[in-house]
């Protein structure tokens, strides 16, 4: 699929510049990316065939009833100690439309000391629970999915991420919403976290939409300062710039140094990924997604440990076991590695590939 003709149709669907083209590589390739409700205002300027024309409105329509079931699940959420919302609908306040911001999960964070009467209340009406870590718990309640944070950050350094998680804290209100430069401090935090897994569109435009509502030249410094004290400043700069050349976001002063070499490959990165790199796990073996996930140790841990939540029967039904899931998941990982015909050299070029990404 031609990456001109898909960044073509973002510009005419956010920004209304522009004439863009659209066929079924272009719709599939919008879904990868979960972004294929954005041009709901203009499809029928795509030059679509009938049939195209068809699936792809349906498509839309079932996405804006998901939509509003999603914002009344989060309307009723059976929780009455302080919390905030996370992504999701704080970040789509940002777009011309909201609900034209494709959901995932509610993800939402407490005060430390309120996370356990939190995911108690939830459990209590109806919630299961699906996934529990020391820093979130994942609950299911038909097709919604809570993800419930008592730490949000993924920084490297210990210190960032206590003052990330302390200002998200210090920022809760009955409204439920952050203000907006700590809002935009997730949203970005959020590209930063996944740059090592893989990340897609969605986010990017994310960011893209809050840096054209929030972030005007006069309002950098105060931003930056904050940016810096969790070491995504440089980002901020380089996502930016991206955005206003790849994307049609208007142009500002203070990401205007940013290096294009550098925009340029993140934005191959990007659309080589997908949603949270769905596209390089769908082409990739296990073996090589394992290795790319887990491209520094903190990741390696993390991938061990959640997948081995996933995958570990009596660590699901034990809590005593929990924290030992990733040992059970470095063994099948390698159980299953090894008793492949060839296995060390199908390995070694899996870790290449891997590399590579």
């Amino acid at each position: 699929m031609s990456a001109e003709k898909l960044m073509n149709l973002v510009k005419l669907s956010l920004w209304g510049s522009g004439i863009a083209a659209a066929d079924r590589d272009t719709y599939e390739e919008m879904k990868r990316q979960t972004i294929a409700v954005l041009p709901a205002s203009c499809l029928s300027s795509l030059g679509l065939s009938a049939d195209l024309l068809i699936e792809w409105k349906n498509f839309i329509l079932e996405q804006l009833v998901s939509y509003d079931h999603y914002l009344y699940e989060q309307s009723i959420l059976p929780i009455n100690v302080p919390y905030v919302i996370l992504k999701g609908t704080t970040a789509a306040q940002y777009y011309p439309h909201p609900e034209y911001r494709m959901m995932g999960d509610i993800d939402i964070m407490t005060r430390r000391e309120d996370f356990d009467t939190a995911y108690r209340q939830l459990l209590e009406n109806g919630f299961q629970a699906e996934k529990v870590l020391n820093r979130e718990a994942s609950l299911v309640r038909g097709r919604i999915t809570v993800e419930l944070h008592q730490r949000f950050a993924s920084l490297n350094e210990s210190d960032q991420a206590k003052y990330f998680d302390d200002l998200i804290i210090e920022n809760i209100t009955p409204s439920h919403i952050l203000p907006d430069p700590v809002n935009g401090l997730v949203i970005l935090e959020h590209i930063s976290k996944h740059m090592e897994g893989g990340l897609g569109l969605r986010q990017i435009i994310d960011w893209m939409m809050f840096a054209d509502k929030c972030l005007p030249d006069e309002k950098w410094p105060e931003f930056y300062e904050m940016a810096r004290r969790i070491n995504i400043d440089k980002l901020a700069i380089v996502a930016t710039r991206m955005c206003e050349i790849y994307l049609g976001l208007p142009l500002r002063k203070w990401c205007a140094d940013a290096d294009t070499a550098l925009c340029e490959q993140l934005m191959e990165y990007i659309l080589s990924c997908g949603n949270f790199g769905s596209k390089m796990t769908s082409d990739a073996a296990i073996s090589e997604n394992a290795f790319a996930f887990a491209s520094t140790p903190r990741m390696a841990f993390k991938l061990l440990q959640m997948q081995g939540l996933t995958n570990w029967k009596a660590a699901k039904k034990y809590k005593l076991l929990r924290p030992f899931a990733w040992i059970y998941q470095a063994f099948r990982y390698a159980f299953r590695g090894l008793k492949r015909e060839g296995a060390f050299s199908k390995i070694r070029a899996e870790y290449t590939a891997a590399m590579k990404r």
